[in-house]
């Protein structure tokens, strides 16, 4: 199975270097591509390494995401990475991957162990799958989210419920039969201020 990563940056430098020196020791995809929202921190210099799309101001997350994705082919799941997070898990890509060796239809993360629990979804049941320990939720936060490749083209063709966030998103997702979903047993964590972390390291 094909995985292609994409992440979205802004001016925030040194976040963007830790995610990702973390995620290249910890895990690996097939490919990965950055979209940058016109930053003026170096950001634009220091992804000139990477295959990356530079746009011309900032259009936001959800226009950049669609950008990428409008681009890629070939695959079979797509990893929503934020440019804010540190894997904690290791060969988390590997894991994600067995977990849909189960034949299901499903938008899945690992748990954000920096997550305010009051931003927390709301839990829709738990159970066990195979060797998983899973939690279907309303949405996931998508800062580490693999995605069925036909359903993240067909949000992004759609785009109304990509833009308007991550609850959106989930329910979208969910009318579609694919369920927003954490494996209990992988992790992951912000590492820059966001609204749902509340312990954050700039």
């Amino acid at each position: 199975m094909k995985v292609a990563a994409v992440t979205i940056t802004y001016n925030r430098l040194e976040l963007t270097k830790r995610t990702i020196e973390s995620f290249n020791e910890k895990t690996s995809v097939d490919y990965h591509l950055f979209v940058d929202n016109n930053s003026t921190d170096g950001t634009k210099e220091f992804l000139k390494d990477y295959d990356h799309i530079l746009l011309e101001k900032n259009y936001g997350i959800a226009y950049a995401f669609r950008e990428a994705v409008n681009k890629l082919e070939g695959y079979d799941y797509i990893l929503k990475l934020d440019n804010d997070i540190e894997t904690v898990t290791e060969d988390m890509i590997a894991k994600m991957i067995r977990f849909y060796e189960n034949k299901m239809y499903y938008a899945v993360s690992p748990v954000d162990l920096n997550l305010d629990q009051a931003f927390a979804p709301a839990s829709l049941g738990k159970s066990k799958i195979g060797d998983y320990k899973v939690k279907y939720v309303t949405h996931t936060g998508g800062a580490f989210q693999m995605i069925p490749f036909e359903i993240c083209k067909s949000l992004c063709k759609e785009f109304r419920h990509l833009k308007y966030g991550d609850y959106m998103i989930g329910k979208y997702y969910r009318r579609h039969g694919c369920k927003p979903t954490y494996l209990l047993d992988l992790e992951m964590k912000h590492i820059g201020l966001n609204q749902s972390c509340s312990n954050y390291v700039l």
